[in-house]
């Protein structure tokens, strides 16, 4: 009678065919999923560059919204400069109360609630809200960046000296001017906090503010504050149209934004309205 032992294992020819095949099945898989691994890392790698663009974009965007009409001013196609606005309103027109364009300093009542009447920071003099930007806040009439009506030369520019929000007025004093030199056709005022500049420069975008208001545009303007924006910049370029009568004014920004440890860049535009009617 035969004996059969059924407890033997495998030979090792059988041993080496099971490992030659898991590797290559190991190597077809890895080749199949090799491509979809890397375009994931492409994909997460270019959102963390758009991430870093579109925020900085959005930023200056959003604040450039604010600037006062007919401020916008670009040097070069890397810097943008505007005067902020805080805060604006109608003035009166007609009665005792109204805004005179005679006086280099009076009061007068503004018609309707200001949004931001509390963050209104009075001065004395106008050299106040000139230079001293942080502090002293400063009211403009009709500014169409012409001769004769241009805030950053000082011609249609005043610092607020005192504010009453129960009488709905404003003081102002434009000395050494002898008033403001035209009404709005709106009877629009308003009421600027701070010049900003966004600047590019080298792989950065800065953001500077709280300097004095200047009839040229300085890059970089002197004194006041500045902010890193972003640092992993490789191109800008900035443009304005002033728009007309009837339409906007555009800023439009360009920037790219590399990643210099594996080469990968993005390219981000970016357009902002903002209002040209004084």
């Amino acid at each position: 009678m035969k004996v059969v032992n059924k407890n033997h294992g495998f030979t090792l020819i059988e041993m080496i065919i099971v490992i030659v095949i898991i590797g290559l099945l190991s190597g077809v898989l890895f080749m199949i999923l090799q491509g979809p691994m890397r375009a994931f890392a492409d994909v997460e790698r270019r959102s963390r560059l758009v991430d870093i663009g579109d925020t900085a974009l959005q930023r200056m965007t959003r604040e450039i919204r604010l600037a006062l009409p007919n401020s916008i001013r670009i040097s070069g196609g890397t810097a943008v400069e505007f005067l902020r606005t805080l805060d604006g309103g109608r003035y009166r027109a007609q009665g005792a109360n109204r805004l005179k364009f005679n006086k280099s300093s009076d009061t007068f009542e503004f018609l309707g609630p200001l949004n931001n009447f509390a963050a209104i920071n009075t001065g004395t003099t106008r050299n106040d809200c000139l230079t001293d930007t942080a502090n002293s806040n400063c009211l403009v009439v009709y500014n169409t960046q012409q001769p004769g009506a241009d805030a950053y030369a000082g011609d249609n520019i005043a610092v607020i000296t005192a504010k009453n929000g129960g009488a709905s007025t404003l003081g102002f004093d434009i000395s050494p001017e002898a008033g403001f030199p035209f009404p709005s056709p709106r009877q629009r005022f308003f009421v600027v906090d701070t010049p900003v500049s966004y600047i590019c420069s080298g792989n950065r975008i800065v953001r500077y503010s709280n300097y004095a208001i200047t009839a040229g545009q300085a890059v970089p303007p002197a004194g006041g504050s500045s902010s890193l924006l972003i640092d992993q910049l490789a191109g800008c370029s900035m443009d304005y149209d002033p728009g007309t009568a009837t339409r906007a004014g555009l800023v439009t920004i360009r920037i790219t934004i590399q990643d210099t440890q594996l080469g990968e860049s993005i390219t981000l535009l970016q357009q902002a309205h903002v209002d040209n009617q004084p």
